[in-house]
């Protein structure tokens, strides 16, 4: 098979006919995740590919994807998808920059069988350490010829951040994330008093979150580890808010999409003021009758949304936030659904980042904190029916083994606050060494997992703050 360098052009935008042969190229690629080449819903998806791709390789000859720097283009124009499309154009971006594929070039002789066979090696390898040149082997073998495997463009170099830079970028974060937190103050205090709520004062930090995330992610995500706020309530919805903002940013949402979906986050759960105070604040576990009353929140927060907040684009998809994020992938949760419908990219990124967040606070609706790893295994293993796969793997790679902000144990017998996720190896971050048996650091060292250097050091377990006296908070605001 050849193997093709992508040039960087200047593309137009792709039409319809590109449009509908990608969307049902994607869909072809997550079936096969799910069921055989002999299953009857992947030969229908696998006949509506073929159709698309003959109405374009009959008028234009091979057919060229590519990915260029986190973009689709079919025939080398740009194709721009609505947000649902962006998710499963990000499957396909992740599975060949893991393998080394840059994009492929369809010949006009290719046929059903062949498209079939180089779809399911593709889902097969995806997990696989094998690169370009290792798949482009596998498809002589099996005889698959018609298909040019392109090579992904060379990775720009990292801006190296100066500890300073690093440092103004923590203390910017911080100042955009507790106000986050007074907006949801504000608007659930007007809300509670049946005054409209201030949208333009929403709008602003939320497109502030989005400036500080594309700067440095992990800078906010450590502050969502901060659990001694004295109405965890507004937290909750802050901390969701970076979250699936960080999600909306890695899957590719244009600064609109963005927009909405921040506002939604921050407010999906806007509903809890209109439910009694001592049911939200109640210090014991939710009984029967606790669970039918926390169960209206979802409507009441669409209903409170579209009352008190000026309809608009951003209303209009925060209501449907608030009324679906309790709403699982297999459509069990609340409220029950007369009928059966996906919900949308929104609540399913929000309903992961609640999820998450509820269950590691131990603050929401359990009594008692469940470790983030801890969560993160049961949220993948125990409740994967209730989320959106590929969503949740996003998640993960963002939120790591051990999250930002978490206290762990070193084999060194150190203590260290997490400070960032390696790309490379989640299970080991980046941490800040605070301190050991003798007592704590007067400065605290940062330090690579990573690195080979580091090797023989590993993160041995999360440790619980408050068992051992330590001030988690104080860390994380620190400078040092």
């Amino acid at each position: 098979m050849e193997s093709v360098r992508l040039e960087k052009e200047q593309f137009e935008t792709a039409g319809k006919d590109e449009l509908l042969f990608i969307n049902s190229f994607f869909i072809l690629f997550r079936t096969a995740h799910y069921v055989e080449a002999s299953n009857a819903t992947y030969q229908t998806q696998s006949s509506r590919f073929y159709v698309n791709f003959r109405r374009l390789v009959d008028e234009h000859g091979r057919i060229s994807i590519k990915v260029i720097e986190g973009r689709i283009f079919v025939r080398d124009k740009m194709v721009k998808f609505d947000s649902d499309g962006m998710v499963r154009a990000r499957e396909i971006i992740d599975t060949w920059r893991h393998l080394g594929i840059g994009g492929i070039i369809l010949d006009d002789s290719l046929d059903n069988r062949r498209i079939d066979k180089f779809v399911y090696l593709i889902a097969k390898l995806e997990r696989s350490k094998l690169g370009m040149e290792d798949v482009s082997e596998r498809l002589k073998d099996l005889g698959i010829d018609g298909i040019a495997l392109l090579a992904t463009e060379e990775k720009k170099e990292q801006v190296v951040l100066t500890e300073e830079n690093r440092t103004f970028m923590r203390r910017a974060a911080r100042v955009t994330f507790f106000r986050a937190i007074s907006v949801v103050q504000d608007a659930m205090f007007r809300t509670a008093n049946d005054k409209d709520i201030d949208i333009s004062k929403a709008r602003r930090v939320v497109h502030s979150l989005i400036d500080r995330i594309a700067q440095d992610e992990f800078s906010l995500i450590e502050l969502t580890n901060i659990r001694d706020f004295d109405e965890y309530t507004y937290a909750h919805s802050a901390n969701v808010c970076v979250y699936a903002l960080t999600m909306g940013i890695r899957l590719g949402l244009d600064r609109q999409q963005l927009s909405q979906l921040g506002f939604a986050a921050l407010f999906h759960d806007i509903g809890k003021v209109k439910l009694p105070e001592d049911l939200i604040r109640k210090p014991d576990v939710f009984d029967e009758n606790d669970w039918i009353q926390m169960q209206k929140h979802p409507l009441l927060g669409a209903k409170t949304i579209l009352r008190n907040i000026r309809f608009d684009q951003h209303a209009a998809r925060a209501a449907l936030v608030a009324f679906e994020h309790h709403i699982n992938n297999d459509y069990t949760g609340y409220p029950v659904l007369n009928r059966k419908r996906p919900t949308i990219l929104f609540s399913r990124i929000v309903a992961i980042a609640d999820t998450f967040d509820a269950l590691s606070s131990g603050r929401v609706y359990l009594k008692k904190s469940i470790p983030p790893d801890e969560v993160l295994r049961k949220m993948m293993y125990q409740m994967t029916v209730k989320f959106d796969d590929f969503l949740l793997k996003l998640f993960v790679s963002i939120i790591g083994v051990y999250p930002a902000g978490t206290l762990v144990l070193l084999s060194t017998e150190q203590l260290a606050v997490v400070s960032r996720n390696s790309s490379s190896n989640l299970s080991r971050p980046v941490v800040k060494l605070i301190g050991d048996k003798s007592g704590p650091y007067e400065e605290f060292v940062e330090m690579d997992l990573s690195q080979p250097e580091h090797s023989g050091k590993k993160v041995v377990k999360i440790i619980d703050p408050a068992g051992y006296n330590i001030d988690i908070k104080s860390i994380i605001l620190s400078d040092k």
